[in-house]
């Protein structure tokens, strides 16, 4: 019987050992662009982003007998709060802002909270495209090229079925279901990523 994608605890529990480097490699690929995306929101520059990313990983390597032994909460959840932490404490560093006391400073101080839904809101975003990301490249390479062009010209470029049919020779059937089909192997592909990462504990 074959086995299943791992659980997200065992894949956590996994980047702590010496000889984890292929599930560093897929947390770095699913993690980083999100981390990066977060950092600039926050209104760091681009080498500062990266620096900041090169941060939240060891950050996560150093606390993730932490983030096991708390037995509940979720990882994406545990992930964006140390890249929100780390984000704002690099920017109070750089900057430190001064308290005036002035309707400017209120009023910023007002918009936080939904400067923080908004960054959480990135976070989200970012991460299921990175899974869409990694659930294309995983399933591409098993599906006929005609087939793989039939739902990408669909799906992702916004083609009309009957446009893309004329354009590749096909039947309009034929590129609703390739469409279909290819769908359906993303989203369970996706799903399966989703499971390894960010279930609840």
């Amino acid at each position: 019987m074959s086995q299943g994608p791992e659980t997200r605890a065992s894949l956590i529990g996994k980047l702590n050992e010496p000889t984890s480097e292929e599930v560093w490699t897929e947390f770095v690929t699913i993690y980083r662009p999100l981390v990066v995306r977060v950092a600039l929101a926050k209104g760091l520059q681009h080498a500062d982003a990266e620096d900041l990313t090169q941060d939240v990983f060891a950050a996560v390597r150093r606390s993730l007998t932490k983030f096991e032994s708390r037995g509940s909460g979720s990882f994406r959840a545990w992930l964006f709060q140390i890249t929100r932490n780390l984000a704002l404490n690099h920017l109070t560093r750089s900057k430190g802002p001064v308290g005036s006391g002035d309707s400017h400073v209120q009023q910023w101080l007002m918009q936080q909270p939904e400067r923080e839904n908004e960054t959480a809101t990135l976070f989200d975003h970012e991460l299921r495209r990175q899974q869409f990301q990694l659930a294309a490249d995983r399933v591409q390479p098993h599906v006929a090229p005609a087939t793989w062009q039939s739902f990408w010209m669909t799906a992702v470029e916004g083609k009309s079925i009957s446009c893309v049919a004329e354009s590749l020779g096909k039947s309009e059937g034929s590129v609703r279901m390739a469409k279909c089909r290819v769908l359906a192997r993303l989203q369970q592909e996706a799903q399966a990523i989703s499971g390894q990462w960010e279930t609840e504990a």
